[in-house]
This record gives structure tokens, C-alpha cells and sequence, in this order.
């Protein structure tokens, strides 16, 4: 960062919202040494310097508790989104017109060893399906390129990237989806990091920093790593990178065999694995992978989770014997259900997550109500599909549908419910999480505005073991904060997505956007480390 710190500092003529209670709110903030010194609705006296707010409104930093640092930033420089919505619409919404926009995209792209692509949108497609091999060859001109479906459980490549990764066969269509989709990424991922220069990480980097300042993220949990490999190189080099960057980074292993997540300690400032990858108990919805007791409508095909519940009973056991925090990845009831069973089998000495919980049957509503479990949810993505995307009426019965997460009911029962965007599924502006928890598929389940702020500020706080640092404004936090022109409790669904960050604060210290140089990027590494 390029400014002084300033040893004390008083911001004043602004409204201060704690979140410790809905309607706590001052009028002067004071911080020392990057820290909060002072609240209260008196001018204190002593300070350096003074800095006017002119009305704006201040809140806690915000928290994305689950998203994939290395898809996110990597992607988001080097890579090209398919599918966008706008105007109320999803365009392309038909396979010629993805065809026209993927071959000029990939006539574009030369001297690339792969070709990425995201975002696309089988739901909306007539065919139902992500393009095969054939015609991936024929767009992109016998390239290797590889495009995942919207919700990144199932993706498409072209024969020469199957013959890359040693998975080619003549009757292959080149679509992976299921447990055949997740265990390639690792070596998918590779093949993407040898084309990453130095320039492709300072251009992600930045973009990702300037992302998380717009919308007043200071920390972010990341979930990145996978299995297939053997000592995933791409994921040490992030690990080195996180450690600097100005953004908050806590770091979740994606590796069920703990000698690999080992390496990573030394750099975590509390040991934690999880997240998808090796810990994912099943897929998505979107892709037909999710796992549920009753057959899918539209294909009728019965999933399984990818583990059953003795083995991930012995895998969780002893993740959490050696002193990790541990997060996984469940959507279908049955997915959830394996989980539920495997902590039931132990005493866990931690607070532990299930990451989407999307479709959970009422048994799993009352045990996960007594347990020590923080879940990490995207109402942001049921809002689309409900609006856009339909893949839910699509593919599952109508009860089904009507068993997405009680989101107002586990927030009643004190069920530490924490908000993310599963980046690069969906983009990190929380807001639109926040519109899909306050106006929910399920109405009558949806939260309140100030709920809908504590699952990106307090409950991630709380998840993470440091809600004496962060979480809320409070005498002796850090002073991590952002500005904003509006009052975001008064806020509802017809106008949240207007919701803007003026400027976001990191232990005292105002942000400044990136520009994404390679000189930036030298002096950040040089800079010093922090704990991930």
C-alpha cells in the first residue's frame, strides 16, 4: 500500500453501525495503530488527525467465506466468460450462437497452449448440454480448450486437451460431469498454470484486490487445491502469493490426504483442508451430480454422494485429531446426510462447516441445529435459477424444490450461517447474495437485511475463530471497515443490487486500486508476509 500509516486518526460526521446489535450505531470512530480506540456519540480529543465522513455510513469489513482464489483470479485474466445476463435475459441461449462467440474468442486467442472458458449456461441452451468434443474441435480449430458449465461441476474439452490429460477414448463425448469432472481438475488446472506469466498474475491479482475494495471485502476464504496431483504446484505458488497480498486470504486445502495439506501450515495462521475438490460429497444440481434419495425428473437417474459415510467418518476423525478445521462440500440431502453421519461417529474438538447445504431434509435441519457447524451458503445462486437459469424446476421434483435451505430458521436457532459467492460460479459482489437471502425461493424463509449483513461480517468472524479481530466495529478490533453513501440496513430487494462501497479500510488504512503492473506485483512480493 502506497500510504503513511497514520498512528491516530478520528472519522467523524459519520454513522458508525457496530453490527453488534441491529440498531447500535455512533458518531465517531476513533483508530490507533490500526486498531479501534474509540466509540461514542462525543468528540473524543487527542487524536492526529481528523477525517470527515459527511453522513456516509460505516460497517465491518466484509468476509466472502467460500470461494476458488486460483479460478478467480487466473480466469478472470486468462480466461473468457460464454453465457452473460442482461436485460432479463441469459445470452447466448442457443448452441449456434455460443458456437459463433466461442470460435471468435478462440480465433483470437493465439499462442495459447489452452483455451478457457466459464459461465456457460446449459440450462438455457435448447439441448440441455455443454457442447461435445466435435464440435469443440471444429470451433476451435483442433485447439485445447475446456469449458465449465455455470456452476463448475461438469465441463466440456475439445480431443486434444482428452489426449493431454490421458483420458481420450474414440467413444468419449468430451463432456465430464460427476466425480469425472472433479478428479481431473488438478491436472486441468496445471496445464492451465504453465500458460500464467507473471504478467496474467499481476493483471488477476490486481483485478481480484480492486473487486473485493469496490464491494468492501477484506477477507476472503479460499478454497483451492486439488488431489489429482501430486504435489499441485500451482496451489503452493498461490499460497506464497496470498501471503502478500493486501487482501485477507484464509487459506482451506482442498486435499483429503493430510501429508499434502501439510505443506501449507507453515503458511495458515490456523490449520485448515476443505472446501470442493477432495472434500466435495457430491456435485450440483446443474450438472446432474448432486446427490439425492429420489431419481432427478428430467433424466431420471439416482446419484450417489462420492463417499459413503464410514469413510468419511474415518477421513473427518482424523482431519480433526490433527487439528484442522475442515469444510465440505454437500448440496443434495443425501450428500448432507453423509456428512451429518460421519460427525455423529465422533466428539469434534472444533467448529467445523458444510459449504452449501443447499438441499437438506427436515432430520438434517434439527441435527445440524445441535451441533457445532457453520454453514456456508450462495442464496445468490438460487436467485438466478429462480429468475433465470430454472435448472432447479428443470431437474428436480416440486418437493424437492420447496426443501432449500430454512435459512430464517437456522439464523433463529443461532446456527452460524455465513455468506459467500463461490467465485468464480458467480462474481464476488456480495450484494447479490444478499438480494438472494432477503427475497429467498423460499419466501417465507428469507432473512432480514441486518441478518443478511451478519453472514458476511460477525458469522464469518465467528466460523473463522477470530471474532476478537473482526466481524464488528468494536474498542480493540482491527479497524478493518468500509464506507458507504448508503445506509445498507434500510436497503430491501428492490434496490440492493444499487448498494455501492465508497472505499474499503484495512487495519486503518485506506485501499487503493490496483493497476496490475509487474512492478506492483515485485514490490508486493517483497513486501511483508502475513498469516493465511
Amino acid at each position: 500500500m502506497n500510504m503513511m500509516k497514520i498512528t491516530q486518526c478520528l472519522y467523524k460526521d459519520g454513522y458508525f453501525h457496530t453490527l453488534r446489535a441491529e440498531t447500535e450505531c455512533y458518531r465517531y470512530m476513533g483508530v490507533t495503530d490500526g486498531r479501534i480506540s474509540y466509540l461514542g456519540d462525543e468528540k473524543p480529543y487527542g487524536y492526529e488527525k481528523e477525517v470527515s465522513l459527511n453522513g456516509r455510513h460505516v460497517y465491518p469489513a466484509m468476509i466472502d467465506a467460500h470461494l476458488h482464489l486460483m479460478y478467480t483470479m487466473v480466469l478472470g485474466a486468462n480466461s473468457f466468460s460464454v453465457c452473460k445476463i442482461e436485460d432479463g435475459r441469459i445470452y447466448p441461449d442457443k448452441l449456434e450462437d455460443a458456437a459463433k462467440l466461442i470460435t471468435k474468442e478462440c480465433r483470437e486467442r493465439t499462442g495459447r497452449d489452452i483455451i478457457t472458458a466459464n459461465q456457460y449456461i446449459a440450462s438455457a441452451i435448447p439441448e440441455k448440454r455443454l457442447p461435445n468434443r466435435h464440435e469443440l474441435d471444429e470451433w476451435a480449430n483442433g485447439k485445447k480448450i475446456v469449458i465449465y458449465n455455470i456452476d463448475g461441476h461438469s465441463s466440456s474439452m475439445s480431443t486434444a486437451l482428452l489426449k493431454e490429460l490421458n483420458i481420450y477414448k474414440e467413444n468419449h463425448t468430451g463432456i465430464l460431469t460427476g466425480r469425472d469432472h472433479e478428479i481431473i481438475q488438478g491436472k486441468v488446472m496445471e496445464l492451465i498454470g504453465k500458460s500464467v506469466t507473471p504478467a496474467v498474475w499481476a493483471k488477476g491479482i490486481a483485478s481480484f484486490t480492486n473487486l473485493c475494495i469496490k464491494y468492501g471485502i477484506g477477507i476472503v476464504c479460499a478454497m483451492d487445491g486439488n488431489g489429482d496431483v501430486n504435489k499441485d504446484k500451482q496451489t503452493r505458488r498461490l499460497a506464497k502469493i496470498a501471503s502478500h497480498m493486501e487482501i485477507g486470504v484464509r487459506l482451506f486445502p482442498q486435499f483429503m490426504d493430510l501429508k499434502k495439506a501439510r505443506y501449507y501450515r507453515k503458511f495458515q495462521r490456523t490449520p485448515r483442508v476443505g472446501g470442493c475438490g477432495d472434500w466435495e460429497m457430491d456435485g450440483s444440481v446443474g450438472s446432474g451430480s448432486a446427490a439425492f434419495y429420489s431419481p432427478y425428473k428430467d433424466t431420471n437417474e439416482l446419484v450417489d454422494c462420492y463417499f459413503t459415510s464410514e469413510v468419511i467418518a474415518d477421513k473427518l476423525k482424523e482431519a480433526d485429531e490433527a487439528g484442522y478445521q475442515i469444510s465440505s462440500h454437500a448440496i443434495g440431502e443425501k450428500a448432507i446426510d453423509v456428512l451429518l453421519d460421519g460427525y455423529d461417529r465422533f466428539c469434534p474438538a472444533r467448529m467445523h462447516r458444510i459449504d452449501h447445504f443447499e438441499f437438506p431434509d427436515k432430520g438434517a435441519v434439527e441435527r445440524v441445529m445441535e451441533k457445532n457447524l457453520a454453514l456456508a451458503v450462495q442464496p445468490g445462486f438460487s436467485w438466478i435459477d429462480k429468475n433465470y437459469l430454472k435448472s432447479y424446476e428443470q431437474s428436480l421434483p416440486e418437493h424437492m424444490i420447496s426443501q432449500q435451505i430454512p435459512l430464517r430458521t437456522l439464523m433463529d436457532h443461532q446456527v452460524c450461517i455465513c455468506g459467500s459467492s463461490d467465485a468464480p460460479v458467480q462474481g464476488i459482489n456480495p450484494f447479490n447474495q444478499m438480494l438472494g437471502m432477503i427475497d429467498f425461493y423460499i419466501p417465507e424463509q428469507s432473512l432480514t437485511m441486518y441478518q443478511a449483513l451478519c453472514t458476511y461480517t460477525r458469522n464469518p468472524a465467528k466460523m473463522l475463530g477470530e471474532e476478537k479481530e473482526l466481524g464488528t466495529l468494536e474498542v480493540g478490533k482491527r479497524a478493518n471497515f468500509m464506507v458507504s453513501d448508503k445506509d445498507l440496513l434500510k436497503m430491501d430487494k428492490t434496490n440492493i443490487a444499487q448498494a455501492e462501497i465508497q472505499c474499503l479500510y484495512l487495519d486503518g488504512i485506506k485501499c487503493k486500486e490496483k493497476k496490475g503492473t509487474i512492478g506492483e506485483l515485485i514490490r508486493m512480493m517483497a513486501g511483508r508476509k502475513r498469516k493465511i
